[in-house]
């Protein structure tokens, strides 16, 4: 064991400064150097560049640590068998053969894909992303005669060459070297051994309790340029092939299809209303899309046990529903099937990442003179959104490292993902203040996502309820947690929303919220809660004045892709725009096929619940809520359709908007 973690640390040490050579070309190359002011970002761009290598030498080198553990069995060997000795003499020779080649592999690895990095973003100016599978469709004897020609092949074979032969030997010395034996009491013994297992897991997924410096929150810095240098070039190639495997899953159905199910379902074009009062006004508008404000546990809200804290007097004055549900069950999800209306939720890391997508919810505001801004209190190099949403025309980004930079106090509440709301909601505010007419903001929240940091000292913990408690499966402290979390991100958007309602521009706009998804923390019944375990709220503020023809029933059922289609016609004139079945929440019902409401898992209309891959319905349990009373019915030949008709019909839009279909 004692040689095996030599050659661990030996190696790891020799790749670490492979990855910082790399890291230092890249940074005389490519960061002009008066790009950043504070030079503590160039400290951390190679601290967390030396543990994202760490992260993957760990996984590189869990066969090694194996073969350690596995020498523990040689004294056994000795013992138990006559030919003992001669078999750990075998096995060591083997090992040496195979660890060499091994190691021999992961060099060539290292200074191969460190070349590749230099180069790929010398071309594209970014980290090595799904784009690099793209030359699968390109023609290869045409791409490696370029190589030839433009890139230093022989030099990179020559280093990659002595690097492995440099590796071969030093760990043919490590292995003959003659190493002091240690006697050790097997309670020691085992001590150190799971020291070693912990400190491992450490170097694997980092001190958090989420995963360390992963594809979702890598960046540290507003320059993407720091960020991309600083990531692992293999990791980063992991991601691309992860979501390269993803993408394959796309596929699509032709026009003449297409054509018979927007005549069965709905059409996918519209028109919003005539409003003159909007066209005048042009008023700002506000979507909030909150993290895990799920309606699973505001059912628990009462007067002694108040989850909601100032957003109830809102939900009280305002319109809101909630027989309502997320379009899917995952933040991106549901970001993308809202804004991108994408049931293709890897399209922001997908090799059409770089490609315009015509009728987003930002195009049609944009061609109506509005400008776009998106804030958001985790990272912007989550689900590559910063850069997708640029591509797509937005005119601001906000994202933690700007609010924390605006309001240091923010860093306090960092959690891993984000910073706390609060400071979005001041952000928001002071754009809106500068801007009450013609903007359209979208947020995305993160205070109520795990790990749950922020307490929120109002919500009385003594008066939680029993039953909502078994729905909780963990110990006292997570359950406290959970519900403080989700208390204080509903409170926050309510004093935000106070703070509007008392502002000289209450009248010039209109603000939307609902949750991205469930309480995924919470136990679902599945005798009741087949549609109602998904249910999120749908709030709206829209000023008196700007209000045309309202019709309200607070037990219509809907869903996110009702959200811009009722947006549309209280802040738009005449405005087409692309919608799955989308409309007005708050006009009377003109088409009872549009009358429901999509989630990934479960759809709903006025007659009751159909779960994705059953053929029965089930009947709502009264005409207020989305629980159901368990009792079944048999389907029409429509309603069996509905979902793969939907799915069917949701990504023909998508790849026609993407130019994969010609016609």
């Amino acid at each position: 064991m004692k040689k095996i973690l030599l050659q661990i640390l030996t190696f790891s040490v020799i790749f670490i400064v492979i990855f910082g050579i790399n890291r230092i070309y890249m940074h005389i190359a490519f960061i002009p150097k008066n790009l950043v002011q504070n030079l503590n970002e160039f400290f951390t761009m190679y601290t967390l560049g030396i543990y994202h290598d760490i992260r993957f030498l760990s996984v590189a080198f869990l066969p090694l640590l194996l073969c350690g553990f596995l020498s523990f069995l040689n004294p056994l060997m000795n013992k138990y068998l006559t030919t003992g000795g001669g078999i750990t003499e075998f096995l060591k020779k083997t090992y040496l053969i195979l660890s060499s080649i091994y190691i021999a592999f992961i060099a060539f690895l290292c200074v191969v894909f460190s070349f590749i990095k230099y180069y790929y973003y010398e071309i594209y100016k970014s980290k090595i992303d799904i784009f690099i599978f793209s030359a699968k469709n390109d023609n290869i004897r045409a791409l490696f005669k370029i190589a030839l020609n433009d890139y230093p092949l022989f030099t990179i074979f020559i280093l990659s060459l002595i690097c492995i032969l440099f590796c071969i030997y030093i760990n043919i010395k490590i292995l003959k070297a003659k190493l002091k034996t240690f006697h050790l009491r097997p309670f020691m013994l085992i001590f150190l051994n799971l020291l070693l297992i912990i400190v491992y897991i450490l170097a694997l997924r980092g001190p958090f309790k989420h995963v360390a410096i992963n594809v979702q929150n890598y960046s540290f810095s507003n320059f993407n340029v720091l960020n991309d240098i600083m990531l692992n070039p293999i990791m980063a190639f992991s991601w691309a092939h992860k979501q390269f495997k993803q993408e394959n899953k796309f596929s699509f159905i032709d026009t003449n299809k297409a054509k018979i199910l927007e005549e069965e379902l709905f059409p996918l074009f519209k028109t919003s209303m005539k409003n003159e009062i909007a066209s005048n006004e042009k008023p700002s508008v506000y979507i909030n899309l909150m993290e895990s404000f799920g309606l699973n546990l505001l059912e628990f809200n009462n007067k002694n046990f108040n989850l909601l804290g100032d957003l109830e007097q809102h939900f009280k004055e305002d319109f809101i529903f909630t027989r309502f549900l997320s379009s899917a069950n995952g933040t991106i999800n549901s970001f993308a099937n809202l804004f991108f209306i994408s049931p293709f939720s890897n399209i922001s890391t997908s090799s059409f990442q770089k490609q315009y997508l015509d009728f987003t919810p930002m195009q049609i505001y944009k061609k109506a003179g509005y400008k776009v801004i998106f804030i958001y209190t985790g990272n912007g190099s989550w689900q590559n959104i910063k850069n997708y949403l640029n591509v797509l025309g937005v005119d601001k980004i906000i994202d933690e490292n700007d609010l924390i930079n605006e309001y240091p106090k923010a860093i306090q509440t960092e959690n891993g993902y984000g910073v706390a709301d609060e400071f979005m909601y001041k952000k928001i505010y002071e754009i809106l203040e500068k801007n009450p007419t013609k903007t359209l903001i979208i947020s995305l929240s993160i205070s109520n996502h795990p790990p749950y940091k922020i307490p929120y000292h109002p919500l009385n913990l003594e008066n939680i309820p029993e039953n909502l408690l078994e729905k909780l499966p963990y110990k006292r402290k997570k359950q406290e947690d959970i519900l403080q979390a989700y208390a204080y991100a509903n409170n926050e958007f309510g004093k935000f929303l106070s703070k509007i309602k008392q502002s000289p521009f209450k009248d010039k706009v209109i603000i939307a919220a609902t949750g991205d998804h469930r309480v995924r923390d919470m136990n679902i019944d599945y005798s009741t809660q087949k549609a109602f375990a998904f249910s999120v709220p749908f709030y709206i503020y829209i000023p008196k004045n700007l209000q045309n023809n309202i019709y309200y029933d607070k037990y219509r059922i809907g869903s996110h892709k009702d959200i811009f289609p009722t947006l549309y016609d209280f802040s738009l004139n005449e405005a087409k725009y692309l919608s799955l079945g989308g409309r007005n929440m708050l006009t009377k019902p003109s088409n009872e096929k549009l009358e429901f409401g999509f989630n990934d898992s479960v759809w709903i209309d006025k007659n009751g619940v159909y779960p994705n891959g059953s053929n029965k319905g089930y009947f709502y349990e009264n005409n207020t809520s989305l629980k159901d009373n368990n009792k079944d019915f048999k389907l029409d030949e429509y309603h069996k359709n509905f979902y793969k008709s939907h799915q069917e019909l949701n990504y023909y839009q998508l790849a026609k908007r993407l130019k994969l279909i010609n016609e």
